[in-house]
């Protein structure tokens, strides 16, 4: 029994042994080894290409005050969140805070400006009221068919109020001319109405230079001074009195 199981210790483990043994040996290569070199041309055509250039320039990433002011900011509100709602929900609400205050910076900037032009227009529109002419149409109409103008106009001008003088000043004027039938006052009519009825050619451009000078005083705002009333004064009562010549 002991000789069948060297024979088979012989012919199985001795094989194996002397195989391991062969796989160690050193096989020598005897082929040819070319040397390569690189081609510097290549080289520094790859080197100035972008995809090959591998370096980095650091830049400052120092933070401006205001930056470093507003991630303190940042931090301080965050502190705030996580102290009411907790560390977990905290972040969440600190990012929604930041996407909606683009949109809140916004609608106050909006409603800034509506009530900037709400109150311009309203100043506007006060502006407006206390510029109004003082004299309606129906006052005018009044003015124009009963009253003694020249007594008013010495009033406006113990005023100081040249602007309204010069006003009743034309009204005086109209009220002139319808006595002497050279026109038909009446209320809905326009300045430019009368100097078309004017007939006589001389009158005609008088009371067309007056008018043309009433309309930029009174409808204008123009606010004149005793020297220039003087000589708009003259201008009214030479034309009142070559009026009254015919």
């Amino acid at each position: 029994m002991n000789k069948y199981l060297f024979l088979v210790f012989f012919f199985i483990v001795i094989p194996s042994v002397l195989a391991q043994t062969d796989s160690l040996r050193v096989k020598y290569d005897k082929s040819i080894v070319v040397q390569k070199k690189f081609n510097e041309e290549n080289l520094k055509q790859y080197k100035e290409q972008e995809a090959f250039i591998y370096t980095e320039e650091v830049k400052d990433v120092t933070p401006s005050l205001l930056t470093q002011f507003f991630n303190w900011l940042g931090r301080l509100l965050l502190r705030f969140l996580e102290w009411i709602f907790g560390v977990k929900y905290a972040k969440g609400i600190f990012v929604f805070i930041l996407e909606a205050l683009p949109y809140v910076i916004a609608g106050i900037m909006l409603l800034l400006l509506l009530k900037f032009f709400l109150k311009t227009k309203s100043n506007s529109v006060v502006s407006s009221a206390k510029n109004t002419p003082v004299i309606s149409i129906t006052e005018e109409e009044e003015l124009v068919k009963n009253k003694d103008i020249l007594q008013l106009i010495k009033k406006a001008v113990a005023q100081n109020n040249y602007r309204l003088a010069i006003r009743y000043y034309y009204l005086h004027t109209l009220q002139q001319l319808e006595a002497k039938e050279l026109i038909v006052w009446e209320p809905q009519k326009t300045n430019d109405d009368y100097i078309k009825e004017i007939s006589i050619k001389e009158l005609h451009q008088i009371f067309k230079e007056i008018t043309h000078l009433y309309d930029f005083v009174w409808y204008g705002n123009f606010t004149i001074d005793e020297i220039t009333f003087s000589k708009v004064q003259s201008d009214f009562k030479n034309i009142n009195k070559y009026i009254n010549t015919k």
